[in-house]
């Protein structure tokens, strides 16, 4: 459940501080997901793969719903980056040995 809607905006530029929260939130999941390791990256890997439900607070579909993005879409887009860096990684160690 939305506590806000995005037709509150009152212009194209404005940013509502609780929606920067969220990108920021995302954003450094993202970033754990791609670039962590351990318990780090798998903590990330859970909250953004895993459903949950929708209305659950601060959760992946959550954010992705207040965002207004495609939480399928960007978390297929954000396996794919992690796959070529995992792959880009293989790379350059079989390069060193």
């Amino acid at each position: 459940m939305k506590f806000w809607s995005n037709s509150d905006v009152p212009t194209p530029g404005a940013t509502i501080p609780e929606l920067r929260l969220l990108a920021a939130v995302l954003q450094r999941a993202i970033h754990d997901f791609i670039g962590g390791d351990g318990d780090v990256r798998e903590g990330a890997r859970s909250w953004l793969m895993d459903d949950e439900p929708t209305d659950a607070p601060l959760s992946f579909r959550f954010i992705c719903e207040a965002l207004d993005l495609d939480g399928d879409s960007l978390r297929k887009a954000i396996q794919r980056q992690a796959d070529a860096q995992v792959r880009e990684f293989a790379a350059s160690d079989a390069s060193l040995a």
